[in-house]
């Protein structure tokens, strides 16, 4: 089962999630929250680049070295999560 919905960022930034009844209580779910933003991931004026400065001053990488890092640092919980579903089954 997937559940999609776009929503409007609140000024709280809060969100909250209901499922549906028909899930059966003790299930067990991979839940997954994706917040693509509308801004030019390249332009140097993106709110998520000047987010990165403070995490990555002094560092000595770039914010595209930190996203690929990222990148696999996902690939790996992705595949290690594989790893724990197929042992659970």
């Amino acid at each position: 089962m997937t559940i999609e919905q776009t929503v409007t960022i609140p000024a709280d930034y809060r969100i909250f999630l209901e499922l549906p009844r028909s899930i059966p209580i003790g299930a067990r779910a991979k839940v997954s929250v994706a917040i693509p933003t509308v801004f030019d991931s390249q332009s140097s004026s993106s709110p998520n680049k000047k987010s990165f400065r403070g995490i990555l001053k002094g560092k000595g990488i770039t914010v595209d070295q930190f996203r690929e890092m990222q990148n696999e640092d996902k690939t790996l919980e992705e595949a290690a999560e594989s790893r724990l579903y197929s042992e659970i089954r």
